[in-house]
């Protein structure tokens, strides 16, 4: 026995196991040859996801994010795969994950997680990044219906981004209104203005607001219980809570809130329960002096299917409107865009977008993204070339302004029964004259000409073009129902 001890002692490159003995160096070269099988093994794997992805994608997706990614780690919960280029990492994760995970679900059967690795990254146990990663994910910052029923009990569940600020809102005329109602709520925690009701169509800046003003009053308010909700979450934990038989908690979920900011409320007209749920809550926060903050994409005239009942509180406060920005605006929105994500984008180039883009401000962001990327990946600065190249297909479908003109011009005179040449000649009559004026009035709003330009069509000067619009203006201040009118009418144009 001594001599056994003696002898392994001896020999510090072998290891006695059992009846035998190993040597420490064939140990550790088995270890490696098992690595560089496992390798091989993961490099099959990831041929045949390759392969997969080539046919799926089209060859510049397939060459600009697939091609050079390759699979270091996998096992029965998760997969890692290795790219060379941070920016590249980043994307991938956010916009391709699932179709990598599809892929690699074909070839081995079920649907690992896939996290992507930079360069160094893949030096470090892949075990320690899932690890990290998973103690770094945020917390959950807003409700679902699929939530444990427990959760109703969080005393403020808000979504928090911190991106969105008032610092960053871009104020010009079309939203300079909303903005002051909501940074003067935000500052005095409780206003005149309640219910403050914003509206105005998808990617202008409503969310936007909302989340300005709940991470202005966490700073300047934090014991304050905020709660933010969309409309059609709101039903969802509504049906939830009656399945769960919980309506208890949901209701102090709600009725215990010190601000209360719900987005999209539209969706819960023509919803009896939660339209009944929604009517007990706003009752009890206003009566208990609560702010209460709705946004919407049209205003509660316009809900045809919402309680006369709940039309008329969300009319009780202020309704502001957000509408399209104009050139100067979309051009302050781009410099800022650019200026924040750290791409440099020569003035001409911004005009050129300014000039191109006018669908929202979501359109915008996403143009001045995709050509800091473009630029970014390959390597020269950025030009209109580029520029074009990357919004073609935002402003791909969009139609020339005559067009949308003669449309405007079409629309209008069919409803008011007359021709479009009626309203583009020279006559004066009451009903022509009123609806030249509306039709005027409606190409300023959806378009970008100029007044001159305006006035070429109907063979007018720009000073004829500002008394129409003064006429409609005037018109809708003393009668909600013109403004209807005009509304249902761009929408009908918009729509085609």
């Amino acid at each position: 026995m001594y001599g056994i001890i003696l002898y392994i002692m001896c020999q510090e490159e072998r290891a006695f196991f059992g009846d035998g003995m190993v040597s420490l160096k064939a140990i550790k070269t088995r270890k490696e040859s098992k690595r560089t099988d496992d390798m091989q093994s993961l490099d099959q794997i990831w041929e045949s996801v390759l392969s997969i992805l080539q046919e799926k994608s089209t060859r510049s997706v397939y060459d600009l994010w697939f091609k050079d990614l390759r699979l270091v780690y996998l096992d029965g919960d998760k997969a890692a795969v290795v790219i060379n280029s941070d920016l590249k990492k980043d994307i991938i994760q956010k916009r391709y994950a699932q179709p990598l995970t599809e892929a690699l679900c074909e070839v081995i059967g079920f649907d690992p997680p896939i996290t992507v690795l930079s360069d160094e990254q893949e030096k470090i146990d892949p075990q320690k990044i899932f690890e990290e990663k998973k103690s770094s994910e945020p917390e959950k910052e807003v409700f679902s219906a699929l939530e444990e029923k427990e959760s109703l009990n969080d005393p403020s569940p808000i979504l928090t981004n911190d991106e969105y600020t008032f610092d960053n809102f871009i104020v010009g005329s079309s939203n300079k209104l909303a903005y002051a109602a909501c940074t003067a709520i935000a500052k005095n925690s409780s206003s005149s203005f309640n219910p403050l009701f914003i509206y105005g169509d998808s990617g202008l800046g409503k969310t936007h607001l909302l989340y300005a003003i709940i991470n202005s009053m966490k700073a300047n308010f934090p014991k304050k219980n905020i709660v933010y909700i969309k409309g059609d979450d709101f039903t969802n934990e509504l049906v939830s809570s009656i399945a769960n038989e919980d309506t208890l908690s949901f209701r102090n979920k709600y009725r215990k809130a010190d601000v209360l900011l719900i987005d999209d409320i539209q969706f819960i007209a023509g919803k009896e329960s939660t339209q009944e749920e929604f009517f007990h809550t706003f009752n009890a926060l206003y009566e208990d002096h609560k702010q209460i903050i709705l946004a919407a994409d049209r205003p509660p005239k316009e809900m045809k299917t919402l309680e006369d009942r709940l039309r008329s509180r969300f009319e009780w406060g202020l309704i502001v409107d957000v509408q399209l920005p104009d050139y100067e605006l979309r051009l302050a929105i781009l410099k800022n865009k650019a200026k924040m994500i750290g791409v440099h984008i020569p003035m001409p180039v911004l005009q050129f977008l300014a000039e191109s883009l006018h669908s929202n401000i979501r359109q915008l962001e996403g143009a001045v993204k995709k050509i800091g990327a473009q630029s970014f990946l390959s390597g020269v600065p950025v030009t209109e070339e580029i520029a074009k190249s990357c919004i073609a297909e935002l402003s791909a479908g969009a139609e020339p302004q005559s067009k949308t003109v003669e449309r405007i011009i079409s629309k209008v005179a069919s409803k008011y029964g007359m021709t479009s040449e009626d309203i583009k000649s020279r006559k004066k009559t009451k009903e022509i004259a009123y609806a030249r004026h509306i039709c005027i009035y409606i190409i300023r709003n959806i378009t970008d000409m100029s007044l001159p330009t305006i006035g070429k069509i109907f063979g007018r000067d720009h000073s004829t073009v500002m008394a129409s619009l003064s006429v409609i203006d005037n018109g809708k201040k003393k009668s909600p129902l013109l403004d209807v009118e005009i509304r249902d009418l761009i929408k009908e144009i918009k729509e085609g």
